[in-house]
């Protein structure tokens, strides 16, 4: 550690790249609370004089995976290689997961309450959406929600 500051109602553990590592807060009429977080900053665990506390994990790239705390609440996320989210789940039985393609543009979407949706999209060479086509479900039924199509309006524009 590089930095501390404070005094023992409140302190503060900085490291060597001066991130925030530590923090301890008593106030004045006795509560208190602590924060500890990773060396690139990010948030690790919280905790207060009360006993509410919660904990968050971090992939290399500092993604945030999983969270959980004292009232059992937990989630959990994974990522695909462009670090945008493939999977989520709670401690409610809540889901969902994306597909993506190789440029990580979402394609389709579902989730544990029956809601699906998917995305037909056309670009053109220098990738500008020209059309997009958005289709959702709800439970047993499908409805095609949206389509725009904005070929016309690009070819305006050229």
């Amino acid at each position: 550690m590089k930095n501390i500051q404070g005094t023992e109602e409140n302190l503060e553990l900085f490291n060597d790249n001066g991130k925030q590592v530590y923090e301890y807060f008593k106030h004045p009429f006795g509560y208190s609370y602590e924060y500890t977080r990773d060396s690139n900053g990010n948030e690790l665990s919280y905790k207060n004089s009360n006993g509410y506390w919660y904990e968050y994990t971090y992939d290399s790239n500092g993604k945030e995976l999983t969270f959980k705390d004292s009232y059992g609440t937990w989630y959990e996320r994974t990522y695909d290689s462009n670090g945008k989210v493939l999977t989520f789940k709670d401690s409610n039985g809540f889901t969902c997961e994306y597909t993506r393609d190789s440029q990580g543009k979402e394609l389709t979407y579902k989730n544990s309450k029956g809601v699906s949706r998917g995305f037909d999209k056309t670009y053109t060479p220098e990738e500008v959406l020209i059309i997009l086509k958005e289709f959702k479900e709800y439970l047993s039924f499908s409805d095609e929600i949206q389509e725009q199509e904005w070929f016309e309006q690009f070819k305006k524009k050229q």
